[in-house]
């Protein structure tokens, strides 16, 4: 018996879409993320901005309808966003039990980020770096999306111990963990998909955060308002909007607290700051990733 692995070299933009695109195709629905360049390196550019996502696929299943198919699919995201042809690779039976596991490696995230699947430690991590574990076949997010990153980037900077955290849209769990590990109190974490809670849910509890999450299926409707030092809402653009006209996202936050928005396309960035300022906010700092910014909002009267 062999194993067929079906790898895609993308960056992190695109990363995601490739894996969800390929997941239905994959062993167990698992999907393999490899960041090229060395990630044990504390140089900023030690890291590649190209990823390989790949899957595995048993012999029985290896046929040319499924090799055409995922062709196909890869051939019509490339002409949305430059993806390149799969590469298709056969593993011996003996191989393909560790091969996946083996190029499943941790990445850092800027200084003191780490991402890493639960069988491996970060090697010469230093005292300082906040580790994540989320394994492979996680869906909703997985730290590879620069929307993610530029949040993960923002949480370093304004969470403080002791603070209180609201999650709209928590997706895997990924910005909850990552704030309750750098020191805060408590976190409001929420989705409206039933999966992504149930992810986050498990991703916690292997974090050993999950005493300090709350977590329900729901909307920004579902609470009552309250001042929350930072909120994180990595979405869309036109949810963001509607959250800050119409959901009172501002009236949220608490006086001196911080909005982390992300997920939007540098196109939609000045209906995104219109809609903070109809809200009663202003920017105070905006990052950059390739084609998406993440903008960091405080109200207006902030001194």
């Amino acid at each position: 018996m062999y194993w067929l692995e079906i790898g895609v070299t993308t960056d992190g933009e695109a990363a995601e879409a490739v894996s969800e695109m390929l997941r239905p195709f994959a062993y167990d629905q698992g999907v393999v993320f490899e960041q090229l360049g060395d990630a044990l390196s504390p140089e900023p550019d030690a890291l590649k901005s190209e990823i390989t996502v790949k899957i595995y696929v048993p012999e029985e299943e290896d046929t040319p309808a499924l090799r055409h198919h995922i062709q196909e699919a890869i051939y019509h995201m490339n002409r949305l966003y430059p993806i390149p042809a799969p590469v298709f690779h056969i593993l011996k039976d003996e191989d393909w039990a560790t091969a996946w596991r083996k190029n499943y490696v941790p990445f850092r995230i800027g200084q003191n980020l780490w991402i890493q699947p639960s069988w491996q430690k970060v090697v010469e991590a230093d005292d300082e770096g906040i580790v994540i574990t989320l394994d492979p076949g996680m869906a909703f997010g997985t730290g590879l999306h620069p929307t993610t990153q530029m949040c993960l980037l923002a949480l370093e900077q304004y969470v403080q111990p002791d603070d209180i955290v609201m999650d709209v849209g928590t997706g895997s769990g990924i910005l909850s963990i990552v704030a309750a590990k750098l020191g805060a109190r408590r976190i409001l974490a929420f989705d409206k998909d039933r999966q992504a809670v149930l992810a986050s849910r498990e991703n916690a509890i292997i974090n050993r955060v999950i005493e300090k999450l709350e977590l329900f299926q729901g909307t920004l409707w579902s609470i009552k308002p309250k001042p929350w030092d930072v909120i994180l809402v990595n979405i869309l653009a036109p949810v963001i909007i509607y959250l800050l006209d119409e959901g009172q996202l501002m009236a949220n936050l608490a006086p001196r607290g911080k909005v982390i928005l992300s997920g939007i396309i540098e196109d939609q960035a000045n209906e995104v700051q219109q809609a903070v300022s109809r809200a009663g906010g202003k920017v105070l700092r905006q990052l950059s990733a390739g084609d998406w910014i993440c903008l960091i909002v405080e109200h207006e009267n902030t001194p």
